[in-house]
């Protein structure tokens, strides 16, 4: 594996003057080949007016136009804080699923320090049909959890023709995790007409154990693959990256597995003959800390590394900081994620602290 650039998606040009910071990114290829990027755009990190904003390159993401805003006020009576994900479907339209948190009393942030519980919060889809210049209004998703939830993957569009996203409960504010602490395969067969989560893609015994940042990528024979970020809620054990997989298009999914990487948020996307793209942020337990790449032979459904390469580093130590839940006090990095590019090369994207400053950042990479 090879870096051939890492440019900058969004960077506050003058953070002195006023607070303008880049989240959450992820990329698509439109068919005339301009990248499409949204990422969440905010004073903050949990500030209420955090929304989604697309950014467009046309050079293979070395150069970023202005950002502008993805979507209308999902509801125009509340303020609600929101960051999303697009793939292009295959007749060319842009899709993104997203989910966004109520910001009615705005001196609160989103996540309890005290108790690692979540504001309440929506899942929602839109669709764009003229290349992302303008989205439909966003739709509302209903859950099994009655309380937060994570939907911070893509979409997938399955073999099938139907769309898949791994997606996962929260705590409530007071702490009170209402439903299973799991991973569910979100799904609409029907062009999202109609959604279910029945499936669950990944849980582990005890319903102790974390499924955040889930991310899916469906093989050449149909194997579907999921991956978390898994951490035991009552001892603090941080756990490897564990991923599940389904041979029987997503109606039932194996035990979690470990992949043996000590990272948090992490990615997996399809390569042909049976391999996996795999990226993992590692903020602690390391010495090296960054954001590694592997190519997984799952031939045999285990995770077999061939290839392992630390593709970014932050320039300054991970430190803690306070002022989130421990489960968060290192996030000074994260959510890497990839796309394959007509040419051949993988484009990845990833955000990342540095002075106070948040910014969105597009690398690429040669196999």
């Amino acid at each position: 594996m090879k870096v051939t650039f890492s440019k900058e998606i969004f960077a506050n040009p003058l953070p002195q003057l006023r607070a303008v910071n880049s989240f959450f990114p992820f990329l698509c290829q439109r068919p005339d080949g301009a990248i499409l990027a949204m990422h969440q755009m905010g004073e903050a990190f949990e500030s209420v007016n955090a929304r989604t904003y697309i950014s467009l390159s046309h050079d293979q993401g070395r150069t970023w136009s202005e950002p502008y805003r993805a979507f209308d006020e999902i509801d125009p009576e509340r303020q609600i804080s929101e960051s999303a994900k697009p793939i292009v479907l295959p007749d060319g339209s842009i899709l993104a699923l997203g989910y966004g948190f109520y910001r009615d009393d705005p001196n609160l942030p989103m996540g309890n320090v005290e108790t690692g519980g979540l504001l309440p919060n929506l899942v929602f889809w839109s669709i764009s049909r003229d290349g992302g210049k303008h989205f439909s209004h966003p739709q509302p998703i209903e859950t099994s959890w009655p309380g937060s939830v994570e939907a911070s993957a893509p979409i997938t569009v399955l073999q099938d023709g139907s769309w898949a996203s791994p997606i996962t409960g929260f705590p409530s504010w007071d702490g009170t995790m209402e439903g299973k602490l799991c991973g569910r395969l979100l799904r609409t067969y029907d062009a999202g007409q109609t959604w279910n989560d029945d499936v669950i893609c990944q849980e582990f015994p005890g319903d102790a154990v974390t499924c955040y940042e889930m991310r899916l990528c469906q093989l050449d024979d149909g194997t579907l693959v999921v991956i978390g970020w898994n951490e035991d809620i009552l001892t603090g054990e941080r756990l490897p990256n564990h991923y599940s997989f389904s041979t029987d298009n997503g109606q039932t999914f194996s035990v979690p597995i470990s992949t043996g990487i000590q990272g948090q948020a992490s990615f997996v996307m399809s390569l042909p003959g049976q391999r996996i793209f795999a990226l993992h942020a590692l903020r602690r337990d390391t010495d090296r800390p960054g954001i590694y790449a592997c190519i997984v032979d799952f031939s045999n459904h285990t995770w077999q590394i061939e290839k392992q390469q630390l593709i970014w580093e932050p320039a300054r130590p991970v430190t803690r900081n306070p002022v989130f839940a421990e489960i968060f006090s290192f996030l000074k990095f994260g959510q890497p994620g990839a796309i394959l590019l007509a040419d051949g090369s993988i484009l990845m994207s990833h955000w990342f602290s540095e002075d106070g400053v948040y910014r969105t950042v597009a690398t690429g990479i040669e196999l």
